[in-house]
């Protein structure tokens, strides 16, 4: 029965911004409250079965190659069901890897064509942001010891400092689009250095917080736009640029309270792997974790190379390796490998992980790509080689919601913003 002329006063598609602010109350509940990310996400995907735009929606889905691999990977996972022996753990890995199903389709029927809406999207995720940080650095204000007695500063996120870097990182790349290469209108001059200052706060907390995956998806970021912006000829300025950035990065390591603690924390870590001191593996917490979790799950990958073990039992047979090779090591220190590759093939087999995740980390990529595209493929794969990316709520709403955000966001290429053509 078709709905009610009345109702399209207030759904209107071409007035509306509904789908903007279902992706404003995503990102504020991605950064505190897992509630608002549910029903943000909920709300996308309502507001896409509008009877006047549904049919375009389901045209752009059907024509994504990424669509369809978020399609297959999310049917390896519920396929895997019939091997993993904990049903119950298998379950709500579904129900995690949910997104995968519905959120191409929602947010293909955001409309940032619209350079208003897409600037509401855009200033709007970046004051998000920025709400996370001073609430991130407001401790240090209470309590000014408050670095001596933590590695990291209080994040939002539900403390997972590791996600929310990465949304900063992401978040300079909307910035770096603003200024240099949407179509429409350039920002003003007043709303530029409000962008510059933005993105000079944002660099200095992931320096600050000291997280070694946001510090390496930033620096990635930084490769990737001066070899677009100073490609041909003018490659050697991007390179004595990257050069200064990096230098600057390291020199940062010397007076920056966390760095010097992470750094210090590597020294320790590297001497007890290198004298392979198993007797304090279990009081390690930065490199020497990830490189037990790899071996573990190789070693477990190498059992079931076909069919693992089932998106279920993950954990479970992680913690059963732990227990026999790392008695020592406690049930915190058990860890995951921090590699979404190894992840998946230990639940779904090489095969399958083959079938379903590597088509999807590589179907972004495209032969003729701007920077923003290609910056994003880069800092997410980047993401998924470094860390479990895929394994949580938090992770696969950072790895969907800024793939598909620049997949719907009009570019130019590079050497147009680098000529000012």
């Amino acid at each position: 029965m078709p709905l009610p002329d009345k109702i399209y006063t207030y759904w209107n598609i071409k007035q509306q911004q509904l789908a903007g602010l279902c992706c404003l109350l995503m990102f504020t509940g991605f950064l505190f409250s897992r509630a608002l990310l549910s029903i943000g996400m909920i709300a996308m995907v309502l507001n896409t079965l509008h009877p006047k735009q549904i049919t375009h929606c389901w045209l752009r889905y059907r024509s994504s190659p990424f669509a369809f691999c978020c399609l297959v990977f999310f049917a390896a996972h519920l396929f895997s069901g019939l091997w993993s022996a904990n049903v119950a753990n298998w379950a709500a890995v579904l129900q995690i890897k949910l997104p995968f199903l519905f959120m191409p389709f929602a947010l293909f029927s955001l409309s940032l064509e619209d350079i208003r809406i897409r600037n509401f999207v855009f200033y709007g995720i970046l004051l998000i942001l920025t709400i996370g940080m001073l609430y991130s650095l407001h401790p240090l204000l209470a309590e000014p010891g408050y670095l001596q007695s933590h590695l990291h500063l209080p994040s939002p996120v539900e403390g997972d400092y590791i996600r929310f870097t990465m949304a900063l990182v992401c978040g300079l790349q909307l910035v770096l689009y603003e200024l240099l290469y949407q179509k429409e209108k350039k920002p003003s001059g007043r709303t530029a250095v409000i962008l510059a200052l933005w993105s000079l706060l944002a660099v200095f907390y992931i320096h600050f917080q000291a997280a070694k995956s946001g510090l390496v998806c930033f620096y990635i970021l930084v490769a990737a736009f001066l070899m677009s912006y100073f490609g041909g000829k003018r490659l050697w300025i991007g390179i004595l640029i990257l050069a200064g950035v990096a230098g600057a990065g390291i020199a940062s390591l010397f007076y920056v309270p966390l760095l010097q603690k992470q750094l210090r924390s590597i020294a320790y870590e590297k001497k007890i792997w290198e004298q392979n001191d198993t007797s304090k593996f279990a009081n390690t917490s930065s490199f020497v974790p990830r490189l037990i979790s790899y071996e573990v799950a190789l070693g477990l990958i190498g059992q079931h190379p076909l069919t693992g073990f089932g998106a279920g039992d993950l954990k479970e047979q992680m913690d059963a390796a732990y227990i026999r090779q790392y008695p020592a090591i406690q049930e915190p220190r058990r860890i995951i490998p921090h590699n979404q590759f190894i992840c998946t093939a230990l639940a779904l087999g090489i095969p399958l992980s083959l079938l379903s995740l590597v088509p999807m980390a590589l179907s972004p990529l495209k032969r003729k790509q701007p920077f923003p595209e290609r910056a994003n493929f880069l800092v997410m794969c980047t993401g998924l080689m470094i860390e479990p990316m895929l394994e949580t709520q938090y992770g696969i709403f950072v790895y969907l919601f800024f793939t598909l955000l620049w997949m719907r966001v009009p570019q130019r290429q590079a050497t147009e913003a680098s000529t000012g053509g």
